[in-house]
């Protein structure tokens, strides 16, 4: 037969089909062409729609076999990395050999389809993480998208691996992978989150908070990108933008410490640029007395919300954090409670002095 049950994985099927058709030889009468080989995870019935898919694509005129995406993936791979950012080529890496590999990697573009995608999303919900949590959705729509990359790529005429596919790989919906208000700590909490940092990581959470940079921004400060002479900086943010950031007087102590030609900030055990700080900041935060959850982005959430508060503008605001829509930046005036009450408030004095005034409307 041709869809026959696993003989060592349960729930699992092995699916034969000829990806040209089955071609008979006319002297013995057998198949002279290559049969191949397809495990699929799954009902019966399943398994059965997803051999009689395969026959309808072999049915197609022959063409050039596309590859599957693990043949593929080498390189994909020297071509993803020279396009992202070292971070994000890291968790692509991580994420192929742990989910995308096993689940995708012996599918071609051809054969995929939305409710393959479906189905990889329901396994993804019942996988534990490492801290004992499941995925988010936000998680697995990110992993869809490093797919969707690979198969666009694929496509392309200069590589011209795949054609291009008959529908959008769709992950989770915008409504239900956005992210809830983070829950930002007063700023009396943050100085003394980062009041109790070990020495080594003090200068980096300072310049997360009081220059508002991201973890990664912050990590490829250069020293020849610092101008104490004019008190600024400049940084290199998402997607390679450039934007100035003054030097807050608290910064200047630690930056000219840390001063030299090069990254300012590497890790003395590996003389590489640091990857993670969870640890540290956990640690800092346990000394400080904090009992909401910490991470590097907070201290960036808290500068943007403490901003609003101080009474910077929103325009103002915008250009040091380097937001490209203003729409971004207002949410930290929805954060900041404090500035909220203080606007409300003009409202209720302009009333009081209209009444002040008898005979005016």
């Amino acid at each position: 037969m041709s869809v026959t049950p696993h003989p060592k994985f349960p729930g699992a099927w092995i699916i034969r089909w000829y990806p040209e058709g089955r071609k008979k030889d006319p002297k013995t009468g057998k198949a002279s062409n290559k049969r191949e080989r397809l495990v699929f995870e799954g009902t019966y019935a399943e398994a059965m729609a997803q051999y009689a898919d395969l026959l309808q694509s072999a049915k197609k005129p022959a063409t050039t076999l596309a590859p599957t995406l693990e043949q593929a993936w080498e390189d994909f791979c020297s071509y993803y990395k020279n396009h992202v950012s070292e971070s994000t080529y890291r968790d692509y890496l991580a994420t192929w050999g742990k989910h995308l590999k096993p689940f995708f990697g012996q599918y071609r573009p051809a054969h995929l389809t939305q409710t393959l995608v479906e189905k990889y999303k329901t396994l993804r919900a019942t996988q534990k993480t490492v801290r004992g949590d499941f995925p988010t959705k936000k998680t697995v729509t990110k992993e869809l998208c490093y797919i969707s990359s690979m198969c666009t790529w694929m496509a392309r005429p200069e590589i011209g691996k795949a054609k291009p596919l008959s529908f959008k790989i769709k992950g989770y919906s915008g409504r239900q992978i956005k992210a809830p208000l983070a829950q930002v700590p007063s700023r009396r909490e943050i100085i003394l989150l980062i009041r109790h940092a070990e020495r080594e990581y003090r200068p980096i959470f300072l310049l997360c908070y009081y220059g508002g940079l991201r973890k990664n921004e912050a990590l490829t400060l250069r020293g020849e990108n610092v101008n104490f002479s004019q008190g600024y900086m400049i940084v290199y943010g998402k997607g390679g933008k450039e934007r100035i950031v003054p030097i807050f007087r608290k910064l200047r102590v630690y930056l000219r410490k840390r001063y030299t030609r090069g990254l300012l900030f590497v890790n003395p055990a590996t003389e590489k640029e640091y990857v993670d700080f969870r640890k540290a900041l956990k640690r800092a935060a346990d000394k400080a007395g904090l009992e909401q959850h910490v991470y590097m982005h907070l201290l960036r959430h808290s500068f943007g919300t403490h901003s609003i508060q101080s009474g910077i503008g929103l325009r103002t605001l915008q250009i040091l954090m380097g937001h490209s829509s203003s729409q971004v930046t207002e949410i930290y005036t929805t954060l900041a409670g404090q500035y909220l009450g203080q606007e409300i408030d003009k409202f209720g004095r302009g009333a009081l002095r209209q009444l002040k005034r008898p005979g005016k409307p």
